[in-house]
């Protein structure tokens, strides 16, 4: 190889280096990249990311640290700086299950059941009444 031809490679790999510094600090907060098989990577000014799958599932990452996984049937985990984990089904039900180990059960037409750490368990009825049941000692 001759000195100039190795100059002249040089000098394509430093500006496709260039190039590819200047797109990642275009890609930065504020940008959509969609790509061809229909995903997606939105960078919000805030410091949020939605990544979405051309099926429609979906990973929101909120500057807080909560992450949303979206599953294509609409059903989701979302997970809490604060160890706070909700499921919910397609159907929109769901299960809380929160540090202190409270466990929260929401049905969609009927009651909500609340378990506390003690054990003791509060029934939410789908007219608002509630059943309070404390544990055998």
């Amino acid at each position: 190889m001759r000195i100039g031809n190795h100059c002249a490679w040089a000098s394509r790999l430093i500006a496709g280096a260039a190039l590819v510094l200047i797109t990642a600090a275009s890609l930065a907060a504020g940008t959509i990249v969609k790509n061809v098989d229909g995903s997606s990577v939105e960078t919000r000014d805030d410091g949020g990311k939605i990544v979405t799958n051309a099926d429609g599932s979906s990973v929101v990452t909120h500057p807080d640290g909560t992450q949303i996984v979206t599953n294509a049937d609409k059903s989701s985990v979302e997970t809490r700086p604060d160890g706070t984990k909700i499921i919910t089904n397609a159907d929109k039900s769901s299960i809380t299950d929160k540090p202190d180990g409270t466990k929260i059960i929401k049905n969609v037409n009927g009651p909500s059941i609340q378990i506390n750490p003690d054990g003791s368990k509060i029934v939410t009825n789908a007219d608002g009444s509630q059943e309070v049941e404390k544990p055998n000692k």
